[in-house]
């Protein structure tokens, strides 16, 4: 029997006439704060934001793949059920002090300006790491990745 994910991804496959692509779930915010979740899910599925950032460091310590164009995620909530299907269409690695302006104004932080998204980013990458024993700085690389919502149920 298929998990709900997997329901959700062969319903996008099958109406896009989609092959050999594979999905991971995801999640973006905290898994121990649906609000958070729900709130950038809701950001993301309006358009209000297409844009995300993690230090390269943070994909190593958790031993997962950086994200890669053309990769397809299961969209998860708060209650980490499937809710859409986006797609990564940028990623890059790019040093924390060179992230743009543009990038800053698409990942929704507070006033969206660079200065705001560096003193918010610079924090919680620093908060981030300390859960694996290691530090962050301004000369660490940021993986900056854009995405693309590409399917809902009720499409």
């Amino acid at each position: 029997m298929a998990t709900p994910s997997e329901t959700l991804w062969n319903k996008f496959i099958e109406k896009n006439h989609i092959t050999g692509k594979t999905f991971q779930t995801r999640w973006f915010g905290e898994q121990d704060n649906p609000e958070q979740i729900n709130r950038i899910n809701e950001q993301l599925l309006t358009g209000q934001r297409n844009s995300t950032s993690k230090p390269l460091a943070y994909y190593a310590s958790e031993q997962e793949a950086v994200p890669q164009v053309g990769d397809y995620y299961v969209l998860l909530n708060g209650d980490m059920k499937p809710v859409a299907v986006i797609e990564t269409v940028v990623s890059e690695l790019v040093p924390f002090l060179r992230v743009s302006a543009e990038h800053a104004y698409n990942e929704v932080d507070s006033d969206q300006t660079l200065d705001s998204w560096r003193t918010n980013s610079k924090e919680n990458f620093e908060k981030l790491m300390q859960k694996y024993d290691a530090h962050f700085n301004e000369e660490n690389p940021i993986v900056c990745e854009v995405v693309k919502f590409v399917y809902r149920p009720e499409d």
